[in-house]
Formats: structure tokens, sequence, C-alpha cells
């Protein structure tokens, strides 16, 4: 997993280990500590983020090859790409920063929809954040529960969240308002479009 965390978490830069671990939220901050440090005995954080984005690139290229509109759904996450507040976003803006192929193809355009997962993902952390939900109980109240928590590093025995349903179905309500926000700037047109060639393109990967 020390590919995963200098890879994914590599546009941070060369920063201390603890603010990866910040950034990464969800993970159990020793299992991420690990996770990074053996990464980054591999590879610098910045080639960790280059590969990353290579396997990304080669992804797209491979799976929505032949997609048709894929170059109009590249267009349109970046147009939200370019205009999101970097404010609660640390890994959204390392990912929005890394390079793109200049060729407006599923190479860039599953490289764009990688910055889009992280920009979600940071509104995520943030909302879950303000709820007052740690991130064990984020987890273990979700739809994974404790099978998701043992992937993320957390040891059990786990507590009982029960209690929790409602503040987290409040914090997905919250995520949700929050990413709306990065949408803002399209178009009525541009919104069907991303609908529909998001769907597609999920459709399309088989």
């Amino acid at each position: 997993m020390g590919g995963y965390a200098v890879g994914r978490l590599g546009v941070l830069g060369d920063c201390p280990i603890d603010n990866v671990v910040g950034a990464a939220y969800f993970w159990e901050p020793a299992t991420m500590t690990a996770m990074v440090e053996a990464g980054r005995a591999a590879m610098s954080p910045a080639e960790g983020a280059a590969v990353y984005t290579q396997i990304c690139q080669e992804w797209g290229a491979e799976k929505l090859a032949a997609m048709e509109g894929v170059e109009r759904l590249g267009e349109i996450l970046e147009k939200v790409v370019a205009s999101a507040s970097p404010l609660g976003a640390p890994l959204f803006v390392g990912w929005r920063d890394m390079p793109r192929p200049a060729d407006p193809g599923p190479a860039r355009t599953f490289q764009l929809a990688q910055v889009m997962r992280e920009l979600r993902f940071s509104r995520h952390a943030v909302a879950i954040q303000a709820a007052g939900i740690g991130p064990l109980e984020a987890i273990l109240s979700g739809p994974a529960g404790a099978w998701n928590a043992k992937m993320f590093g957390w040891p059990e025995p786990y507590p009982d969240v029960t209690d929790l349903v409602e503040a987290r179905e409040a914090a997905e309500a919250a995520t949700d308002q929050m990413h709306a926000v990065d949408l803002d700037v399209l178009t009525d047109d541009e919104r069907a479009d991303l609908r529909d060639l998001a769907k597609a393109a999920r459709a399309h990967q088989g």
C-alpha cells in the first residue's frame, strides 16, 4: 500500500507526513503513516504522483477508448475543476495542478475524473468533520461498515454507531450541498450532458 500512499497522496509534495495523514482523513493515522513511510522509501512524492497520474491516463485511454462524447465530458469536468474553490481541499488542489495530456481524449478526461473524485472527497471530509463525526465512526456508519474500517487500518473492536445514522445521513446531504456549489459554474445544458456522459462512461468501462 506504500505505492498507493505515495501515488495518490504524492500530489501534496514532500510535506510532513502528518499533513498527508490529515488530508487522507479516513485512514487510521498509524497505518497511513507507515504506508507513506514505505512509499517514500521507494520513491519521492513527486515521482509517486507522476506514476499514479500515468496510471490514470493509461486506464482512461484503455477503458474510455471510442466512447462517444468523451471529449465533451472532459470539457465539462475541466470547467468545474478550474472554478472550484480550493478551501479545505488540499488533495483536490494537488490533483488539479498535475499536468494533463494535451490531447482532449480519454486519457485527459479520466484524469479530470480523478481530480473531480478528490474534489468530492474533500467536500465529504469537511462535512463529516462539521457534523462532529470521527473518521472511524464515519466509516462504520457507512454502507460498508466494519469491512471498510478494517481496510482503512482501524483495529477491532469497533464502537456501536447506531446512534450516528441520522448524523451520517445529514453529513451526506451536506456533502451533496457543498459539491453542488462546485457545479454552479455549469449551464443547464452542461449539467444534463455531465449527468448523461458520466453514466455513459461508467457503462462504457464495463
